[in-house]
Order: C-alpha cells, then sequence, then structure tokens
C-alpha cells in the first residue's frame, strides 16, 4: 500500500485543459511541484502526473479537479447542491479505496471558479496544512507528513471585483493577471494614453483566466483638468468617439472606461458647474457611441470631490453608463489608508448611501484606494503605443526598489485601519439594490502586497470576521510582506 508521507505518491487528474481549467492545472502542477518535485543538493528530476479523468485512476494520492458535471470522481463525494452560486468546493479526504492515500477535490459550475479552488488549495490549505515547529515552517515536508482534511464551500460577496490600473506600471501582463486570479478579481481596468500593440495578447490571456478586460482612456481628462476648454466639448465628443472607433471597437474589448474633467476640489471650472456640465458632456458622447453599438459596456469614472455637492445633476446620468466613484471622502475612498477620525469615515458611509440610492436605473460602482501611487511630481503621459508588460528584468528590479518603500507605509496602515474597508464592503453590501461593482485601485508591481490580498480577500467573504480574513491573507506564502 502506498504511503502518504510519499511526497511522490501524488497525481493530478483533470476533466478539460482550456480555458480557465487548463490554468488551474498549469497553477497546481507549478506550486504543488515546488514542494514535490526536487530534493534539495539533489539533481533528480520528476514530473507529476497530469492524466484526463477518461484515463485516470486513483490507484495513489490524487488532486481531482473540474466542473462539477464534466467529473465522475467529484460526482461520488461531492453533492452538486453543495456547490454555492459563483463559487467552488475544495475538499480534502482520506481516499476511502485506499485509506493511506489523500484525496483532494476541486470543483465548480463554471470554470472560472475551479481556477478560484485551485487558488485555495494553494495558497490557503497548504498554509494551514505547513508543518510547523518551534515557531520554523518546513514548506519541503507539505506532502511527506499526514495531510489536514478541510473543507470550504465559498462564494463571493461581491459578484464583480476589479482592479484599475494604468498600462505602462505594468512590467509582466503575464504575472499580474495571474496574480488577479489567484485573488478571485475578475474584473481588469487598464488606463492608456494609447491602446497597446499587444492588448489583444493582454486580453486573450486575461479571458483565459475568466477575467474581462476594460480599456480606458480620457474624456477630458488631465492631470490639470481645468486645462479642459469647455466651449469645445462638441469637439472633445468627436475625438473621444474617433479614438473608440480607430483603437477600441474591433480590439475585442468587454467595455470601455472613462474619466472626464472631474478630478478637482473646486465645484466649478470658470463660471461653469461641473456637476452639470459633465453629465450634459457624457450624456451626449454615451449616447452617439450607444445609438452605434447599444452592446458597449461603458463605465465613467467620476470623481466625487468636485461634485458631491450637487448630486442631482448626477443623477441625469445616462442609466446606460455605469458610474464608478471614487475620492468618496476617507479612506477606503482615499489614497492614503488612514482614517483620521470616526466623524470622517461615518461621512463616508452616508456618502455611499447617496451613491448607492441616487440613481433608480443604472450601475454603480465603488473605487477603493489606498494600494498604488505614482510619482505625479514626474508623471509622463505615454508617448505613444507601447508593448505592455513585457519589460526587461532590471525594469522590473528598479521599479520594484521604487515600490517596496512605498508598502512599508501601506502595510502598517492597511494593519491599523483595514478594517475600516471590511466595514465599509459590509455596508455596501447590506445596502446595495443590486449586484454592485467593487474596484481597487492597484498595481500588483513585484507580486501581491499585504494590502491587495487583505482588500481582495474582504470582497470575496465580507461575511467573515475580519480577524479571519487577516489571519488568513497573513499565512499565505504568496502574500507579500514587507
Amino acid at each position: 500500500m502506498p504511503e502518504i508521507t510519499n511526497k511522490r505518491n501524488w497525481k493530478l487528474i483533470y476533466s478539460n485543459y482550456d480555458g480557465p481549467e487548463k490554468r488551474a492545472v498549469d497553477f497546481i502542477s507549478r506550486e504543488m511541484g515546488a514542494h514535490i518535485l526536487r530534493d534539495k543538493g539533489v539533481y533528480t528530476i520528476h514530473v507529476l502526473a497530469c492524466e484526463h479523468i477518461s484515463r485516470a485512476t486513483l490507484d495513489k494520492s490524487a488532486v481531482v479537479l473540474g466542473t462539477y458535471k464534466e467529473n465522475a470522481i467529484i460526482q461520488k463525494h461531492i453533492k452538486e447542491s453543495e456547490i454555492p452560486e459563483n463559487g467552488y468546493v475544495v475538499k480534502v479526504m482520506d481516499n476511502p479505496e485506499l485509506p493511506d492515500c489523500k484525496l483532494v477535490l476541486i470543483t465548480a459550475k463554471n470554470p472560472r471558479e475551479v481556477f478560484y479552488g485551485a487558488a485555495d488549495f494553494i495558497d490557503d490549505y497548504l498554509s494551514l496544512a505547513m508543518p510547523y515547529e518551534w515557531q520554523l515552517e518546513f514548506p519541503e515536508e507539505i506532502f511527506d507528513r499526514p495531510m489536514p482534511d478541510y473543507y470550504n464551500a465559498s462564494a463571493p460577496q461581491i459578484k464583480t471585483r476589479s482592479i484599475f490600473t494604468w498600462g505602462h506600471p505594468i512590467n509582466n501582463y503575464r504575472e499580474y493577471i495571474e496574480n488577479m486570479a489567484r485573488l478571485k478579481l475578475n474584473q481588469l481596468i487598464i488606463w492608456n494614453d494609447f491602446i497597446p500593440v499587444n492588448a489583444k495578447e493582454v486580453m486573450d490571456y486575461a479571458h483565459s483566466f475568466g477575467i474581462s478586460v476594460i480599456w480606458g482612456y480620457a474624456w477630458g481628462w488631465g492631470v490639470d483638468c481645468t486645462a479642459v476648454d469647455l466651449d469645445k466639448l462638441d469637439e472633445l465628443t468627436e475625438q473621444v468617439i474617433a479614438k473608440y472607433e480607430d483603437e477600441y471597437k474591433d480590439c475585442g474589448a468587454d467595455g470601455i472606461y472613462f474619466q472626464s474633467f472631474t478630478e478637482l476640489r473646486d465645484a466649478y471650472i470658470g463660471d461653469k458647474l461641473i456637476a452639470d456640465v459633465v453629465v450634459d458632456f457624457v450624456n451626449k458622447t454615451a449616447d452617439r457611441l450607444l445609438s452605434k453599438y447599444p452592446d458597449l459596456y461603458i463605465q465613467f469614472g467620476l470623481h466625487a470631490s468636485s461634485v458631491k455637492d450637487h448630486m442631482d445633476f448626477i443623477a441625469k446620468t445616462d442609466p446606460r453608463v455605469e458610474i464608478m466613484w471614487e475620492d468618496c471622502g476617507t479612506f477606503p475612498y482615499n489614497n492614503e489608508p488612514i482614517v483620521h477620525s470616526e466623524k470622517d469615515f461615518q461621512d463616508a458611509i452616508a456618502f455611499t448611501d447617496q451613491m448607492l440610492n441616487l440613481r433608480e436605473k443604472g450601475g454603480v460602482s465603488m473605487l477603493y484606494k489606498g494600494l498604488m501611487r505614482l510619482d505625479w511630481t514626474r508623471f509622463v503621459y505615454q508617448c505613444g503605443p507601447f508593448v505592455m508588460g513585457d519589460s526587461s528584468p532590471k525594469i522590473v528590479e528598479n521599479d520594484l526598489a521604487q515600490v517596496t518603500p512605498m508598502w512599508r507605509h501601506f502595510q502598517r496602515n492597511w494593519h491599523k485601519y483595514g478594517h475600516y474597508a471590511y466595514e465599509m464592503t459590509r455596508h455596501i453590501v447590506a445596502n446595495a439594490k443590486d449586484d454592485i461593482t467593487i474596484g481597487m485601485a492597484a498595481q500588483l508591481a513585484g507580486g501581491i502586497w499585504f494590502g491587495e490580498a487583505l482588500c481582495a480577500q474582504m470582497l470575496w467573504e465580507c461575511d467573515k470576521p475580519y480577524q479571519e480574513i487577516v489571519d488568513k491573507v497573513s499565512r499565505r506564502q504568496s502574500t507579500k510582506m514587507v
């Protein structure tokens, strides 16, 4: 009888090697293989056998993954009713046919959630199974010791969980997108001055993880929004439409995102009320686009700072346009992950309620911050189309050296104030009338930093106690701490 303590005594059994399920197989093979396929100081090369379910036998410990209806092994041990909507089940148990072997079952109703289950197994189960003695971890011995049973049926509290980022800080789009999927995020908003020349390649890779891609560009936004000529907005509308048709219409995007001239603290540009003018401009421009492209998904990145006292105008925004709110008060809406007073946070709660109830129809989204920072004192616009996310190791090393000190600052404050983001998320879930999107303005530069892991996990399961979420993401080998 095979011994459970033999780390070579494992195989992977899959239902489908395509799309997110392919990514799940690749991910587990790589991450699990790191523990079982080599011995330190020995140059003997092992592989993890990966068998299609049609040819597989349970003759050793096995990880079995796939959508429920396509996997007979999983159906023997998990009921379909156990799988929550938009969620997954991970079950680790003794193999009833080989009592000295382990059986890991990872399943969902849809391929994307199979990958989420794979991430749960690698990041959360293995961290619990980690041998730990005298404050020392022994990751190389996870599969050499008896492994505990485990069961987790999990589904998201927030249906659409997104990241907003500029395109040019992404140095490795493959790593970036896989880390997004690992965090169970399913929408990527990428802002550029020009669509990248490898846009289709980026989208295809994101889609293979079940992540939708929204391309962002300016509808009058600039580093100085007062520079917009409000007397020439008809010309701006023509420019916006031309850019969509020239660059984005045929690229296969899942939608577009824009910001306009609202990123100001004042309510006026000259003698014109921003809330009034921007809604009129947005509605006219969106109507032109939607009359030609009725299925186009449009997000309006709206800065509350300039319109918060004139919400009656914002309520008139075309209901076909989803509003993604940002700069809505203190953290989690502020770039600094700090809450200076309880009153500031209660004011943010009150304004959140306004946003949730502003329009009878029309999508609403919120953008959390405190997870990224560009050096705006040296900021430069993109000078033309470029290859996005395929940078040299030297550039990666340089940029990581720049952002690491920032994360020392952010990490400290996420430890101290992260519970406010958790409380806001729970409030939104309890009070939203319909499905809602919450986004993270984040870079994932150099890996998954603590604040990003914490924020993403609370979007997934804010129904769990806050400290349980903190403990979970802190245990993960993939979480970067400064």
